[in-house]
C-alpha cells in the first residue's frame, strides 16, 4: 500500500487490489472514506486536462500541477500531480493485496 501525506493528520492511501486500486482518506489511521477505482482511469485522469474525478463523498479536482483532495465538498489537501503519478507508477508494477 501506498500514502501520500495531506494536511493535519489526513492521509490518501491507495490499496492496489485484483481488478481495482482502493483510494483511503484517512485520519489519524482511522478509515474517513474510501472509493475504488481502476488503475487506467486514475492515469488518465492525472496524464490529460480533466478537471475532477468521482462525485460523491470523495472527490479529486485538479487545478494546475495540483490534486485537490476534497471530503463532503471540504478540502482537506492536496498533492502535486508528479506525486500522484508516482504512486500510481509504483501500484502498477507490484502486485495486489490478497485478503
Amino acid at each position: 500500500m501506498e500514502s501520500i501525506s495531506l494536511n493535519n493528520n489526513f492521509k490518501l492511501s491507495f490499496e492496489k487490489l485484483p481488478h481495482t486500486i482502493r483510494l483511503i482518506v484517512s485520519k489519524n489511521n482511522n478509515d474517513w472514506v474510501c472509493r475504488k477505482e481502476k488503475l487506467i482511469n486514475l492515469l488518465a485522469f492525472a496524464e490529460v486536462n480533466k478537471d475532477g474525478l468521482f462525485k460523491g463523498r470523495l472527490q479529486l479536482l485538479k487545478s494546475d500541477d495540483r490534486i485537490d483532495v476534497q471530503v463532503k465538498s471540504e478540502l482537506i489537501g492536496s498533492v502535486s500531480n508528479e506525486a500522484f503519478r508516482k504512486v500510481l507508477s509504483e501500484l502498477k508494477r507490484s502486485k495486489p493485496l490478497i485478503r
